[in-house]
């Protein structure tokens, strides 16, 4: 099982939503769509609830895209002159993401802030499996 991912939810691609729904909303606030911010590194996703995640520095967050690609809703990616970001899933993702689909909903969590700032470092896949281990009885049986 894969954690949910943008494409999942909307059940679209990301172009499509795009069209749909991004360029509809930046042209009735009055934004012009002007391309790719290529100059800043990658938006890096994390895991909350079982979704992929890309938090904005605006404080906003949307569900990550497989495209690789990160509109935020709230601001529109102001900060890079309203440009599309482009995103990455770590490396080790399908290991990651059979780790926490063994978890509840409420604890499939993956190298959110809390982590970042508990450890100094991202969440690593042997970190997974020590928080899978100590916390066995509480797994769900995969079937």
């Amino acid at each position: 099982m894969l954690l949910i991912t943008a494409n999942e939810f909307f059940k679209t691609s990301w172009e499509a939503y795009r069209l749909l729904v991004i360029v509809r909303a930046m042209l009735k606030r009055g934004v012009e769509e002007v391309g790719y911010d290529e100059k800043s590194e990658p938006m890096r996703t994390y895991v909350n609830y079982g979704r992929w995640i890309i938090k904005c520095e605006c404080g906003g967050a949307e569900k990550a895209w497989e495209e690789g690609v990160f509109m935020c809703q709230s601001c529109l990616n102001a900060r890079h002159k309203h440009r599309y970001r482009h995103s990455v899933f770590p490396e080790h993702r399908r290991e990651i993401e059979a780790l926490l689909a063994l978890r509840p909903l409420p604890n499939r969590n993956w190298n959110n802030l809390a982590d970042r700032i508990r450890l100094g470092r991202d969440e690593t896949v042997d970190d997974l499996k020590r928080e899978n281990e100590r916390h066995k009885d509480e797994l769900l049986e995969v079937r």
